[in-house]
This record gives structure tokens, C-alpha cells and sequence, in this order.
């Protein structure tokens, strides 16, 4: 099942903002390739808002394929503290959130 509120989406205005703050200065984000990190925090909210955690205690991603500007992903829950991040039908990610 997927809603908006699990749901992936950045804009330029987001990429450069963070660019500014974290001075990371690669050139492979002028292309519109979404910061690493900045998928990882907001999964990182979806999950702990689904599974209502007050703390995480584990979290590793791994990357797939890359999400770009603009490209609208979707967080998908599996067994608890399992999910996969899919853009149209292709899994971009998966990983491993563990709270309580």
C-alpha cells in the first residue's frame, strides 16, 4: 500500500540546500542526483512514523539505483523492520530499521 505520506519526492531547492549546509561540493549532484543522506533521513522518518519508534537502534540501506530530482519513490513496509524503496516497478533500495 502506498500513500503520500511515505512517499519520496526532492527538489532542486532541497539538493542545493543541502549542498550548502553539508559544503559537499561533488559535481555528480549538479545532475540532479539526490544526496545519499538526504533519502536515508527521510526514510528514516517514514519508517519511525509507521512503526511508531521513539529511537532507532539499527538502520542500514543499501543503495540500488539512483533517484534524481523530480523522480517520485515510494517507501514499501515488509515484515517489521524490513523495507524496500521502489520508484515505478523498479526497487531503488532496501534495508533494515530497527526501533522501539
Amino acid at each position: 500500500m502506498t500513500s503520500k505520506a511515505n512517499c519520496l519526492l526532492f527538489s532542486l531547492e532541497e539538493l542545493q540546500a543541502y549542498k550548502k549546509i553539508s559544503r559537499d561540493a561533488n559535481p555528480i549532484h549538479d545532475t540532479g542526483l539526490v544526496f545519499g543522506i538526504l533519502i536515508m533521513a527521510r526514510v528514516e522518518a517514514i519508517l519511525s512514523a509507521h512503526w511508531d519508534y521513539q529511537a532507532i537502534t539499527k538502520y542500514e540501506y543499501k543503495f540500488l539505483k539512483p533517484l534524481f530530482v523530480g523522480e517520485r519513490a515510494q517507501v514499501e513496509f515488509l515484515r517489521e523492520g524490513e523495507f524496500e524503496v521502489w520508484r515505478e516497478n523498479e526497487c531503488i533500495g532496501k534495508g533494515v530499521c530497527i526501533g522501539k
